[in-house]
C-alpha cells in the first residue's frame, strides 16, 4: 500500500508539472508567477530536475514489462533536456535577498484588486532597454497572477498614470502608451 501512495503522489506531481509547462507555453491572458523573483527561477530549476524522477517513479508501478521499459526509456531521454533548463536557471538565479535585474520596477498605480506596473527590462549585453506594464493581482501563498498589457523596445524612462477609463503610460509631458482597464 505505501508504494501506491508514492505512485499517486508521482502521478500527483508530473500532472502539475505538466500544468506548469501548458501554462507557461500557451498564450493565456494570465501567468501565475511566485511573488518573489528568485523563487520564480528557483521553481523552474526543481520542476525540471523532478519531472524525469517522477517519469521514472510511475514507470517502475507499471506492471507490462515493454510499457515499464518504455517509461524507463522516456525517463532517461528527458533527463539530459531538464538538466541543462535546470542548470540554466540556477545559474541565472538572482539571490533571494536580490531584486531580478531584467525586471526593475519603475513605477505603480492601483486601480481596483489590480496593481499596474512598469518594469523597465533588461536581457542583458546584446540589447536595448525595453518598457514592460504589466496588471498584476497579488494571490495568497505568495503567487500573483501576471497580464502583460504593453510594452515598447527601445525605453528606459516611463510612469503609469491612472484615468478613469485606460491606464497611461507617461514620460515627462509625453504619453508613451495608452491601454484600457
Amino acid at each position: 500500500m505505501p508504494h501506491r501512495k508514492l505512485h499517486v503522489a508521482a502521478g500527483a506531481g508530473l500532472t502539475m508539472i505538466l500544468a506548469v509547462f501548458a501554462q507557461a507555453m500557451l498564450d493565456l491572458p494570465y501567468r501565475i508567477r511566485l511573488a518573489n523573483p528568485a523563487a520564480n527561477y528557483w521553481a523552474v530549476a526543481v520542476l525540471s530536475i523532478l519531472a524525469p524522477i517522477l517519469v521514472l517513479t510511475l514507470a517502475r508501478s507499471i506492471n507490462k514489462a515493454w510499457l515499464r521499459r518504455m517509461g524507463l526509456v522516456v525517463s532517461v531521454l528527458i533527463a539530459l533536456p531538464c538538466l541543462a533548463v535546470s542548470s540554466c536557471a540556477m545559474l541565472e538565479a538572482p539571490e533571494f535577498s536580490e531584486t531580478d535585474g531584467s525586471y526593475e520596477l519603475l513605477s505603480e498605480a492601483y486601480g481596483g484588486r489590480f496593481a499596474y506596473r512598469l518594469y523597465r527590462t533588461n536581457c542583458g549585453a546584446t540589447c536595448s532597454y525595453g518598457l514592460e506594464l504589466r496588471e498584476e493581482l497579488v494571490l495568497p501563498l505568495g503567487l500573483k497572477l501576471v497580464s502583460p498589457k504593453w510594452s515598447l523596445y527601445p525605453g528606459s524612462e516611463g510612469a503609469v498614470k491612472m484615468e478613469q477609463s485606460s491606464v497611461l503610460v507617461v514620460n515627462g509631458v509625453d504619453v508613451l502608451g495608452k491601454v484600457a482597464r
